[in-house]
């Protein structure tokens, strides 16, 4: 019972490992692009009006 529990623990831990590094790895890529921020953030919406603003300019 050991040997599985051990396996099983450095799985799971493998496992959030890999995905943490993924995640970051997506956060960074989505910050160095010039994607526009949700609404529902708190300055998204004001992103979005200085964007229309300079457009219609």
């Amino acid at each position: 019972m050991g040997i599985g529990l051990g396996i099983l623990t450095f799985g799971t831990l493998g496992f959030v490992l890999a995905f943490a590094y993924s995640s970051i790895r997506a956060i960074e890529k989505h910050k160095a692009s010039d994607a526009p921020k949700s609404a529902l953030s708190r300055d998204g919406i004001a992103e979005r009006m200085s964007r229309q603003a300079k457009a219609r300019s």
